[in-house]
């Protein structure tokens, strides 16, 4: 327990919030989402796990933004959501850890994804 609340709290201290999207559907990502895929699947077990709790917000983020969703992740367990974001990120190590995560929870909701695209800001590197 303790070190999912250091994660948490590390988590929280990296990551910002998100303005909406502008007229082409960008958006800033602040934090962890501004790492590439490449990042998240080269790094080490524990940093995973602290990307796993920031992937809990976004889509908790999701499920208050979206009025028509209630759960994007259909009732997924966290490993399930995991595996998911580890084949989207090694299908396109160049895309944002943020529009992986955003397409794996739509997915899992059975929703698309439209336009929108992250647009990376100060990234914090993915090691302790």
């Amino acid at each position: 327990m303790k070190t999912l609340l250091a994660a948490a709290a590390f988590t929280l201290t990296l990551t910002g919030a998100a303005a909406a999207a502008d007229a082409q559907g960008n958006y800033a990502v602040i934090g962890l989402g501004a790492r590439t895929c490449a990042d998240y699947t080269a790094a080490p077990a524990d940093v995973t796990a602290i990307v796993g709790v920031w992937v809990q917000g976004y889509m908790t983020a999701l499920n208050q933004a979206l009025p028509e969703i209630t759960d994007v992740t259909a009732g997924r367990n966290d490993a399930q959501i995991s595996d998911a974001l580890f084949s989207a990120c090694r299908r396109d190590p160049n895309m944002l850890l943020a529009d992986a995560t955003r397409e794996v929870a739509l997915s899992l909701a059975g929703k698309t994804g439209g336009k929108k695209q992250a647009k990376a800001e100060a990234a914090p590197a993915l090691r302790r």
